[in-house]
């Protein structure tokens, strides 16, 4: 009996520090999804460049979360492919192209009304947060997928409009390595950047 309830103690005291977990990365994630986008719409930014403005919102991701996270995953098995000084490269290159899709995306827009659901709770390692984004002309549905690492809790997937951001880029990815090299990708990555029309249909 006593093994028992020390048992159900130990859980009830895990549930309730999970949980607590997952009020606390809701409101981490509303903070910085709205610091990410006053970068874009405030008065005070008006006067920014394109490229101030990429800088800022990078500035405001990387305080909250680890980037390489997301991208190692989406490389998958062909970060083997690359050497350390590639892999410092991509990775690089990677974050400068998801920032310019995003400010690209939303400039010329109104402002976005992002609202945030009830924290989902798979494992005391895995947790979801679903979100809704209400644009002039539609909504996307979101779900931003955050695991428990080393260095706290991280994004590891964003799955917008039911597509997997990880799994997406994945497939370009393996498809590229198929008949290309790690100097191909960066070649690529590299000419994407020179483009300004890119946004959130980026592809590889």
């Amino acid at each position: 009996m006593k093994k028992f309830l020390y048992g159900f103690v130990l859980v009830c005291l895990v549930a309730g520090t999970t949980a607590q977990a997952g009020q606390s990365e809701l409101e981490k994630l509303r903070g910085t999804i709205d610091a990410a986008l006053d970068v874009i719409y405030c008065d005070s930014n008006s006067e920014l460049s394109k490229e101030e403005k990429q800088a800022k919102v990078r500035s405001v991701l990387e305080d909250k979360y680890e980037l390489d996270v997301i991208i190692r995953r989406a490389i998958g098995r062909n970060w083997r492919e690359l050497n350390s000084e590639q892999q410092v490269e991509v990775l690089e290159l990677v974050k400068t192209l998801i920032v310019k899709a995003y400010v690209n995306w939303m400039e010329g827009k109104a402002r976005p009304e992002v609202e945030l659901g009830e924290v989902v709770l798979i494992t005391d390692k895995r947790m979801e947060i679903p979100s809704k984004v209400h644009l002039e002309d539609q909504t996307v549905t979101m779900l931003y997928r955050l695991g428990k690492m080393k260095s706290g809790w991280q994004v590891y997937d964003v799955v917008a409009e039911d597509i997997s951001v990880v799994s997406n880029y994945r497939q370009q990815i393996d498809d590229h390595f198929r008949k290309g090299d790690a100097e191909g990708l960066i070649a690529k990555l590299n000419e994407l950047l020179t483009k300004d029309e890119i946004d959130e249909n980026l592809t590889i």
